[in-house]
């Protein structure tokens, strides 16, 4: 007996889909900065283009901190395949 899923689809061609149909069905944004901070039981982020705002992101803690880790991974993972340095905002200013 195995682990894998019980379906047809395996995890990575389900989480696939999901992009899939994210960019088909989901409105697109771009950003160049972003402010962040904390509501009473949630977090927020604003999203903004050249200084104005685009969109404002709320989000449960749990998801916020998970997103965070999400996007570290990632920036990691590209900067460790590409042997470039991603710099931060605060170090292009």
């Amino acid at each position: 007996m195995t682990n894998e899923p019980r379906t047809s689809e395996t995890a990575a061609q389900q989480l696939q889909a999901i992009v899939e149909r994210a960019f088909a069905e989901a409105p697109a944004l771009y950003a160049n900065g972003f402010v962040n901070g904390l509501g009473a039981t949630d977090a927020y982020l604003v999203l903004q283009v050249n200084g104005r705002s685009a969109a404002v992101v709320n989000m449960a803690l749990p998801v916020a901190k998970t997103l965070g880790q999400s996007l570290l991974a990632m920036v990691d993972s590209f900067e460790q395949e590409t042997g470039q340095t991603v710099p931060t905002l605060d170090q292009l200013q």
